[in-house]
C-alpha cells in the first residue's frame, strides 16, 4: 500500500502526494546488495541540525516555484533535482534528500576523487580481480597495460565497472578509494550519502541523494579532465599483449551520444542502472551563459528516455523569469564540530562565492578550496557508526 504525505506545497494549500515506495523486493534473503535495506535513514540534516539546501527541500513530493508554469509532463523519477550550477539555486525539485541507490552515476564522485589523485599519462598493470569485476566492462585484461587516461575514459564512457576497480587499485586501493569518496562526499556537504563501491554497484547501505548527486556533478565540471572524458565520442583501449592473451584496440562509443550530439548546449551526462536503483542520470546544459544541471534517481526509460526527460526539465528550467524565486540551494559544507556553528545563510554565501557567481565552471578553481580535516575525521566517524557495516553472504 502506497503511504500518503501531506506537504505545503509552491502553490499553498496542502495536497496530498505520495512518499516513493521502499526499495524493490530483495532478490537474496540474506544481508547483502541483492537485499538493500528498504528503510534507510531520511537525509537532508547536516551536521548543524540544520536542513541542508533550505526547508522546502525536506518535502518527499514535488517542490517548485510559486507560479511557475506546470512541470514537463513524464517524469518518472522518484528523486530529482533541476539547478543552475552558476548560482547554486535549485529550481525545482521532488524528493531531494530522499536516499536511494546510485548506480554507476556514482561513478561522478569517484572522478571527483580520483582525478586529482592519478596523472593522465600514468601507466598501470590491471589485476585479474579488476579486469573481472561483475557488471558492465570497458575490456581491460589481466596484466593489461594502460593509462590512467584510458581507464577514466572507459569509466565515463562505457561505465566500465572493470576500470572503476583498476583505478581504484591505482590510487592505493579499494578500501582506501571508498574511504576517501566518502571523506570526498563530506567535504562538498553531501550528508546523505555513504558509499561502499567505487563502481555505483550496490552495497547493502550504499545510499545518496539528488541533491548530493548534484553537489558531485557540480564539482566534476570544475575538473577539465572529467569534462574531456566525458565528452569523447568514441576512444579505444590500447592492444595488448599479455602472458596469456593477445588483444586487438577494443573501441568505446560513449553511450550518451545521442544527449551530447543532439541536445543544443548539452554539456556532460552519466547513466547508471541495477536491478535495486532502476535507472539514474546526471546531464547538465550550457546556454547563454547559464549551465543548468538534473539529476534523476530511480527512474524509468518510458514513456521516453531519460535524456529525452531531463532536456524537457532543462529546456523549463531555461524558460523561467530571470527574477524566480529558488525553492533551495546548494549550501557549502557545515563548520565542523567544535567550531562556531555557520548560520544556513552563510553557508548559501560560501557556497554561491564557490560556484563562481556566474563564471564559466571551467574558471572556477575547486567548489571547497580548503577541506578542515577535523571535518572529515569527525564526521566520517560518526557516519561510520551510524552505518554499521553488515556482513554480507558470498555472492552467486
Amino acid at each position: 500500500m502506497t503511504s500518503l504525505l501531506l506537504v505545503i506545497g509552491a502553490a499553498g494549500p496542502a495536497a496530498a502526494v505520495d512518499v516513493p515506495p521502499p526499495a524493490p523486493s530483495p532478490t537474496d534473503s540474506g544481508v547483502s546488495p541483492a537485499a538493500p535495506d528498504p528503510h534507510p535513514p531520511r537525509g537532508g540534516i547536516g551536521p548543524d541540525g540544520e536542513a541542508v539546501g533550505g526547508q522546502r527541500l525536506l518535502a518527499r513530493g514535488i517542490v517548485r516555484p510559486k507560479d511557475a508554469p506546470a512541470l514537463p509532463s513524464g517524469l518518472t523519477a522518484r528523486g530529482w533535482v533541476l539547478a543552475d550550477l552558476e548560482t547554486g539555486d535549485i529550481l525545482a525539485a521532488r524528493d531531494p534528500h530522499g536516499r536511494y541507490q546510485p548506480a554507476s552515476i556514482l561513478k561522478i564522485l569517484t572522478s571527483d576523487t580520483l582525478i586529482p589523485k592519478l596523472p593522465g599519462d600514468e601507466r598501470v598493470t590491471v589485476s585479474a580481480s579488476a579486469a573481472h569485476t561483475e557488471g558492465s566492462h570497458a575490456g581491460i585484461v589481466p596484466e593489461g597495460s594502460y593509462r590512467i587516461d584510458d581507464l577514466f575514459r572507459g569509466l565515463l564512457l562505457v561505465s566500465g565497472n572493470d576500470t572503476a576497480v583498476a583505478l581504484a587499485q591505482a590510487a592505493g586501493g579499494v578500501g582506501d578509494t571508498v574511504d576517501a569518496m566518502n571523506a570526498e562526499a563530506l567535504s562538498l556537504g553531501a550528508y546523505d550519502t555513504f558509499v561502499q563501491t567505487p563502481s555505483g554497484l550496490d552495497g547493502w547501505q550504499q545510499l545518496t541523494s539528488a541533491y548530493d548527486m548534484m553537489l558531485f556533478l557540480r564539482k566534476a565540471l570544475t575538473l577539465r579532465r572529467f569534462v574531456a572524458y566525458d565528452r569523447t565520442a568514441v576512444a579505444k583501449l590500447p592492444a595488448q599483449h599479455p602472458p596469456a592473451t593477445a588483444l586487438d584496440p577494443v573501441p568505446m562509443w560513449n553511450q550518451n551520444e545521442q544527449f551530447l550530439t543532439t541536445v543544443p548546449g548539452a554539456l556532460v551526462a552519466k547513466t547508471g542502472y541495477t536491478d535495486a536503483a532502476q535507472h539514474t542520470f546526471a546531464g547538465a546544459i550550457r546556454r547563454h551563459g547559464r549551465t543548468l544541471a538534473v539529476i534523476f534517481l530511480r527512474a524509468q526509460r518510458w514513456p521516453t528516455d531519460q535524456w529525452q526527460q531531463a532536456t524537457a526539465l532543462m529546456d523549463w528550467g531555461f524558460s523561467l523569469p530571470a527574477r524566480t524565486a529558488p525553492v533551495g540551494h546548494l549550501d557549502a559544507p557545515v563548520t565542523p564540530p567544535g567550531s562556531p556553528t555557520a548560520s544556513a545563510s552563510t553557508r548559501r554565501a560560501a557556497a554561491a562565492a564557490a560556484v563562481g557567481g556566474g563564471r564559466d565552471p571551467f574558471t572556477v578553481p575547486a567548489i571547497v578550496a580548503t577541506t578542515l580535516a577535523v571535518l572529515a575525521t569527525i564526521a566520517l566517524a560518526a557516519k561510520r557508526r551510524r552505518y554499521r557495516r553488515r556482513p554480507a553472504p558470498a555472492r552467486r
